[in-house]
């Protein structure tokens, strides 16, 4: 009986003693995550505001530098792709939204400036994503930096742009062959009227030329990114029409669009909010992702319709009526869901009639919202957004996504796409 005791007491000892060495590895292994994450976190913070202000910085320089040759030096921005020679002294620009070229030459004669503007010309209609960003100094500059810095390795996710047209598809349908772009050129330029302006340079003119590009433009991009908007439409459960609908509209289908905050591509994807979200929600880490990353068109759509699916599964989960869940997602996706609650969870106005929100008061909170959105109609939620949202911007944003997403339904639905 004692050695049954002695034993049974040994034994007790050293559970107690293999349960201590547990507790304690186990603190030790939780003191060890919490410091490799209080890490990842640091890295990931610094590594925001590095690329911001190299962007930040880098466009500011090239604008100045642009400047001494241009006397209204533009960028890229949304919906207009815009790019400079080498020597600055010529000008490409794509309007995606109003569906034109324009070339602008810096030269001593007309006849030079006009075979620029062919060769230009046919640059343009044959340069790929991926070409567009490797001739851009700030975009190529920021994005190596952001890929080699050995500090950032563990939380930049890098990418290589794609290679489909810049604008070649929106002409001939699908990428053209070196002969069909040599000819557009060519037939182009020849009886093009040229507009002739005084130049910063001395002794030069700017000559201009705007070509109109095809009616059906549009839908032959939209074509090359069919393939694509299926797939993430039956992956995140969100209807094509709803992702073409917020492509054209928040780039006009610029695959190399460019907004300040910064946002980039067909899905203008900032990549410090929505892009870093929508990551983590696909692969489990906030990463910051690179201007080559988001100028994949894959990439950015992946991106784009995951954050949607976050949008209208996650924070709208709440909105009963799917299509009063539409017209909230799509205000948030331009203005952020706590935006969309705020207008209608607050009663406040300013003097100028612009929607009041507090946090001490939960009028960022989309659940609460959610209740009163549940009570209306669609039709009275539509004209509620409208009113009530706090700035102009997402109030006109919901109107086009919505008139787009119906064009686009028709488009798919009677095979014109």
């Amino acid at each position: 009986m004692k050695k049954t005791l002695s034993y049974l007491l040994l034994v007790t000892s050293l559970f107690a003693l293999n349960q201590n060495n547990e507790i304690k590895d186990f603190q030790d292994f939780q003191n060890q995550t919490n410091h490799q994450f209080n890490n990842y976190k640091k890295e990931l913070n610094e590594g925001y505001k590095e690329y911001i202000d190299n962007l930040s910085k880098g466009f500011i320089e090239y604008k100045k530098e642009i400047s001494k040759y241009w006397k209204n030096p533009e960028l890229s921005s949304k919906k207009i792709f815009v790019e400079y020679s080498k020597d600055k002294k010529i000008r490409k620009k794509i309007d995606y939204n109003n569906n034109y070229i324009e070339i602008n030459v810096i030269s001593k004669n007309e006849k030079a400036a006009k075979e620029a503007m062919a060769k230009s010309l046919y640059n343009l209609t044959t340069e790929t994503t991926k070409e567009a960003v490797n001739n851009n100094p700030v975009l190529k500059k920021v994005d190596e930096k952001l890929s080699t810095n050995p500090k950032l390795q563990n939380v930049v996710e890098k990418g290589t742009p794609s290679n489909e047209p810049i604008v070649g598809d929106m002409i001939f349908k699908k990428p053209p062959t070196i002969k069909k772009a040599v000819n557009y050129a060519i037939n182009k330029t020849k009886n093009a009227r040229i507009i002739k302006k005084p130049s910063k340079i001395k002794n030069n003119f700017v000559y201009t030329i705007k070509i109109k590009l095809p009616s059906e433009a549009f839908l032959n991009k939209a074509r090359r990114f069919k393939v694509d908007v299926l797939k993430r439409s039956n992956q995140f459960k969100i209807q094509a029409p709803f992702i073409y609908s917020i492509i054209h509209t928040e780039s006009a289908f610029n695959p190399m669009a460019r907004s300040y905050v910064p946002a980039f591509g067909l899905m203008q994807i900032v990549p410090t909010t929505a892009g870093a979200d929508a990551y983590k929600m696909l692969y489990g880490d906030k990463k910051i992702l690179t201007p080559g990353y988001l100028y994949n068109s894959h990439n950015n759509i992946l991106i784009g319709s995951a954050y949607l699916n976050k949008i209208y599964y996650g924070y709208m989960r709440k909105i009963k009526n799917p299509v009063s869940r539409f017209y909230c997602s799509v205000a948030a996706y331009n203005t952020g869901a706590g935006n969309v609650a705020c207008a209608f969870n607050s009663h406040e106005k300013n003097s100028k009639g612009v929607t009041v929100c507090r946090r001490n008061r939960g009028d960022y909170n989309i659940i609460k919202a959610s209740y009163k959105i549940n009570s209306m109609s669609s039709h009275e939620v539509y004209n509620y957004l409208l009113a009530n949202l706090k700035y102009d911007e997402p109030k006109n944003y919901l109107k086009r996504v919505t008139k787009r997403y119906l064009i686009y339904s028709k488009a798919l639905k009677n095979g014109d796409l």
